[in-house]
């Protein structure tokens, strides 16, 4: 499976920006300490050093620094991906030949070339499963909103269009909203950019702590964006979101060290239909938008179907 077909795989589950950085660093790290680990284990076998005992151990993989990292990884942490799987596989087997190669010197016997090509096949396959690991997870932040954490626009199609296949498919109920913040503009040019993007950045907190771990939420554009509902009516979905919108209207959001504000959103939604593509479901939903703007701002408005 090529790194981009895994992507489209994976690129569902609600990993967070915060999540994806700490683990690039981590694997970049965790290649330097790989170099290293084979530069000595090299000289070790050229100049007949005292092979480290860590390297002769049966649970070397545990042992080194990866390993430590590897395995100290708590159950969150992409442990059912399938690249991270195949690392820890060929990390294993990469102290395995490497222990057999010690032993075999340490034996007096010279080391057979096949079996050291043997072990820097197996070396450079982990160095480029940590490299497509890597990868994976750069794709990932290429897909996320730097300034909110929610997913952006190259992930929103494929998404969209994977839950409203599923929809279509399996007949469940799901539901598309678009939210817009009311007077945006105006905190922009009374307050600063940068008011404005602390804004939008407490918002979308907000309502990733509060919606389901399936519940999807895009930016779609500027201050505009897009929540996806799964298996969700929009008589549900309509009545939560405005819980959240009142709730919302309510908390003061800091802008500056000593200043707050208070901001409004107003919300269009509309069910998937399985005969409309989702490009057309979202004019619906834009369509309500426009209404729930028309009728005062601050409230949520539903787009029927029929």
């Amino acid at each position: 499976m090529d790194i981009d077909q895994h992507f489209r795989l994976q690129i569902e589950e609600s990993t967070s920006l915060g999540d994806i950085l700490p683990l690039l660093r981590d694997l970049g790290t965790g290649l330097v300490n790989h170099s290293q680990w084979i530069k000595v284990l090299h000289r070790t076998l050229i100049c007949n050093d005292v092979p480290e005992e860590n390297d002769l151990s049966d649970d070397a993989h545990h042992r080194c620094k990866f390993g430590k990292w590897y395995y100290g990884l708590s159950e969150s942490d992409f442990k059912d991906d399938p690249t991270f799987i195949e690392t820890g596989t060929l990390h294993i087997e990469v102290h395995n030949k490497a222990r057999a190669l010690l032993e075999t010197k340490l034996s007096g016997k010279a080391v057979s070339s096949e079996a050291y090509d043997d072990f820097t096949d197996t070396a450079n396959d982990f160095r480029v499963a940590v490299q497509n690991l890597q990868f994976f997870l750069i794709s990932k932040v290429c897909a996320v909103d730097h300034l909110t954490g929610v997913w952006n626009r190259h992930a929103m199609s494929f998404m969209i269009d994977k839950e409203h296949e599923r929809a279509r498919r399996s007949g469940n109920c799901c539901v598309l909203a678009i939210m817009d913040f009311d007077d945006f503009k105006l905190i922009n040019d009374k307050h600063g950019h940068v008011a404005g993007d602390r804004v939008l950045k407490t918002t979308m907190d907000f309502f990733v702590k509060r919606l389901r771990k399936y519940d999807i939420i895009f930016r779609y554009g500027g201050d505009e964006f897009l929540l996806l509902f799964p298996e969700t009516n929009v008589e549900h979905a309509s009545q939560l979101l405005e819980r959240l919108r009142k709730e919302l209207k309510k908390m003061p959001i800091m802008i500056t060290d000593s200043k707050k504000v208070n901001i409004s959103v107003s919300i269009g939604m509309t069910e998937m239909d399985g005969q409309a593509s989702y490009n057309e479901t979202i004019k619906l939903a834009d369509h309500a938008l426009i209404e729930a703007k028309a009728d005062g701002r601050g409230c949520v408005r539903v787009w029927n179907m029929n």
